[in-house]
């Protein structure tokens, strides 16, 4: 007796190879795309790196023109573009937070990357702090160090970033993740300078505030700080 099925289970089996294939194709064209969007990604934040740089290498130039020709005032454009640089530097930074959000996957290249944002954040925080005492600038330059794993330090990033819209340009918050210290000596620097045990902690004109700093007392810091504002009237 002839199996009438035989063509039909043939046929059937073949279809599911080729349906097979196909998904194949589609998981490896997938991951393909991933890591095309991905490197894609990094080459834009490397192009932002290189901006930084010119933009650092600016204004460190007028600061040096600064203390070495001190007839001449330098202070209205170094105030506008460090904190227009600063600014940019923030947009940029939250770029790179997102990215590390989606995809939790660490990388050389990820890892690079959030070394170069902690070294600007250091450095634009010290020509800050420079600049408001040389150019008499009317603004609270924030060190944040918090880790990843620090359950409360989000609130204090809560925080932070109110009281940068309400401030605007005369709150400059500068994060420093400490999760890096052993791939960034810097951090481990700032860590040693001010004595860093708990998490989060906040340095502002080189006092120290460990664990969450509330809305109200940081709110008397940041106008105990600056020389006058409308929000602290």
């Amino acid at each position: 007796m002839v199996n009438q099925d035989l063509p039909w289970r043939k046929i059937s089996k073949d279809k599911y190879i080729i349906a097979g294939v196909i998904t194949l194709l589609i998981f490896s064209l997938g991951i393909s795309l991933g890591f095309i969007f991905e490197n894609q990604r990094y080459a834009l934040l490397g192009d932002i790196n290189q901006e930084q740089e010119v933009k650092y290498l600016s204004l460190q130039l007028q600061y040096l023109y600064l203390n070495y020709f001190s007839s001449y005032n330098n202070c209205p454009t170094l105030t506008t573009t460090l904190k227009e640089t600063i600014k940019d530097l923030s947009d940029s930074l939250s770029e790179v937070i997102a990215f590390e959000e989606q995809n939790k996957v660490s990388s050389s290249q990820h890892q690079v990357v959030q070394r170069r944002y902690v070294l600007d954040n250091l450095r634009y925080w010290l020509l800050a702090k420079e600049s408001k005492q040389k150019c008499d600038m009317n603004i609270v330059p924030i060190l944040y160090f918090y880790t990843q794993e620090c359950s409360s330090c989000p609130n204090q990033g809560t925080v932070l970033s109110y009281f940068k819209s309400v401030f605007g340009e005369q709150v400059l918050v500068f994060p420093i993740n400490l999760d890096l210290r052993q791939e960034e000596p810097m951090v481990e620097i700032a860590i040693s300078q001010f004595n860093i045990t708990k998490y989060p902690t906040i340095v502002v004109d080189n006092t120290k505030y460990e664990g969450v700093v509330k809305e109200d007392q940081l709110k008397e810091i940041i106008c105990a700080s600056l020389k006058q504002s409308p929000e602290c009237s």
